[in-house]
């Protein structure tokens, strides 16, 4: 893992007085559309009743970033980017137990009314009314950010808090593969697109008992290096892979490229009577052959954003080491340095890139 700079440790708090408000940089949404991304100084307001104060030590640039700067996911600007985060509980609001003061935390992207049927149980990520923080409420990518104590999850002690950052998207990845058994020992499994999820998949996969490949294209040298030394079999760095290749070779095959070939790929190399699973987001419609789900008796599996359930399973395998989280952090840099590092993470020549707010 490369560091861009020195950063406090975990134990270190920010001296906050309670109901302050606080003002400092951040990568801001200004408009919907393409672009409209700016450094902008916003002001983090004091948390409200049942909500905390998050000084944010890591926010990772997800897929879910870039289309909402190519203005191909839907967001309520201005509003601060950002939603995979971990930090340190700075301050509480009205109802919240000051136990929390100093604890490191990762937090759900979802702020929900807890009130609903799927609220009630335990699926807030479904909630009607939900809102994504990083898209309709203010994200991660500044120096504070507030959030309802609902959405807090204790960072387990000796777990890196850039580590845990992780936390999110693996538990996305763990709540289509997990929930409801995907893997089973002995399956053939191919990998479709060998970033953040693609390489958080394959290890779950593996974990599940599967015989696990991941396929990438010459641009994703550096990606496809990295799954062979996290000891995954590799397709398509020395020559393009046509369906042809693959044909019905593989049981299970999980699509995290979020592109339309790679899909259509997937459906080719899908046995009969095997499943597709679907983590990559194309933010736009795409075309494929539905017929094909059909004729092959092909299963459709997918999930979205990540549950109270899934979290906490995803911080248990991080800090017990179970899924490999360092090889997968490339960079962590300062918000000034965005436009540099998001052309990186979009560029293919690294995996999880990161902010620290602190820089």
């Amino acid at each position: 893992m490369c560091t861009a700079g020195s950063a406090p440790s975990r134990l270190s708090m920010t001296n906050l007085s309670s109901g302050v408000p606080t003002v400092a940089e951040a990568i801001v949404k200004t408009r919907t559309g393409a672009g409209g991304v700016e450094i902008r100084d916003v002001t983090t307001p004091p948390p409200g009743p049942g909500q905390v104060r998050v000084e944010v030590a890591a926010a990772g640039i997800c897929g879910t970033d870039l289309h909402i700067l190519d203005g191909e996911w839907p967001t309520t600007p201005p509003v601060v980017m950002g939603h995979e985060l971990s930090g340190t509980v700075v301050d509480c609001g009205p109802g919240v137990s000051t136990d929390w003061l100093g604890a490191g935390v990762v937090a759900e992207v979802l702020i929900t009314d807890g009130t609903c049927g799927y609220c009630l149980r335990g699926q807030r990520n479904m909630c009607p009314n939900r809102r994504a923080i990083g898209r309709q409420a203010d994200g991660a990518f500044t120096r504070f950010v507030v959030v309802p104590e609902v959405n807090l999850h204790r960072v387990p002690e000796g777990l890196d808090l850039v580590e845990a950052a992780l936390a999110e998207p693996l538990a996305c990845v763990l709540g289509a593969l997990m929930d409801r058994p995907v893997v089973a020992p002995g399956d053939r499994i191919l990998i479709t697109g060998p970033g953040t999820i693609g390489l958080l998949a394959a290890q779950v996969a593996r974990m599940a008992g599967g015989q696990v490949t991941v396929l990438g294209t010459a641009k994703d040298r550096y990606r496809l290096a990295v799954a062979e030394q996290l000891g995954f079999a590799t397709l398509g760095l020395t020559a393009q892979v046509e369906p042809s290749d693959v044909e019905e070779r593989y049981d299970v095959v999980i699509e995290c490229a979020g592109a339309a070939a790679a899909i259509n790929l997937g459906l080719a190399a899908c046995a009969k009577s095997g499943t597709l699973v679907q983590l990559g987001i194309f933010g736009k419609s795409v075309q494929t052959d539905m017929d094909q789900f059909c004729l092959k008796n092909i299963a459709f599996v997918t999930s979205f954003a990540a549950a109270p359930r899934t979290l906490e399973r995803a911080l248990v395998l991080l800090s017990s080491g179970q899924i490999a989280a360092d090889p997968i952090i490339t960079n962590v840099s300062a918000l000034r340095d965005w436009p540099e590092v998001f052309a990186h993470s979009r560029g293919g020549d690294g995996l999880k890139y990161m902010f620290d707010p602190r820089l």
